[in-house]
């Protein structure tokens, strides 16, 4: 499953790759893809995640992939949404943030459990909070890099599109994310005392 999935994920990328729509941008946008993909394999052997935390990974690395290639306000996405709900804004970055929430939740629970072997309400707090601190700290990464990389382009790399609330909205969404993710822990630990031991 592991093997289907990087193959899967690889064969988008590469389409993503292929005549972006600025390439500033998706250089800048994909420095952060390269590095988390590096950091995975680095810990690999060290940190096992299940099949569905790389699935979820690699949902969120080429939606992240997606963005880059149509510098994220530009998604044939976003034109559909803006059209079907008359939308002034696009809205596929929010998603994007709604998806690091929630998708990467799982990995850093899994992380979470089997570094710290955090057990009962722990191991939540440790998540909820890795999350929203990863959050803040990808906004501030997004500046400095658009700002050290090409300050002309620093606000259309951003994506603010007018909302000077724009990176408070996308950690907003990361948080909605994680709570989500928590809320469908919570879930799966009722169903699991149900059930009981197999």
């Amino acid at each position: 499953m592991l093997q289907a999935t990087i193959a899967v994920f690889t064969v988008f990328w590469i389409c993503m790759a292929i005549r972006p729509l600025d390439w500033k941008i998706w250089l800048v946008e994909n420095a952060l893809l390269v590095t988390a993909v590096i950091l995975l394999i680095w810990f690999y052997r060290v940190l096992p995640l299940t099949n569905l935390s790389y699935i979820l990974i690699a949902v969120f690395l080429a939606m992240h992939a997606y963005g880059g290639h149509f510098s994220y306000q530009l998604t044939p996405v976003d034109a559909w949404l803006k059209q079907a709900f008359h939308l002034e804004r696009g809205v596929y970055d929010r998603i994007v943030h709604l998806a690091f929430g929630l998708f990467l939740a799982f990995p850093v629970r899994e992380g979470v459990l089997f570094l710290l072997k955090l057990r009962h309400a722990g191991q939540y707090v440790v998540t909820f909070a890795f999350i929203v601190a990863a959050s803040g700290l990808f906004e501030l990464l997004e500046m400095w890099a658009a700002v050290l990389f090409d300050p002309k382009m620093a606000a259309k790399y951003i994506g603010m599109q007018g909302d000077i609330f724009d990176a408070h909205k996308d950690m907003t969404m990361s948080l909605v994310g994680v709570l989500l993710a928590l809320a469908i822990f919570g879930i799966q630990k009722r169903i699991a005392r149900k059930r009981g031991p197999d």
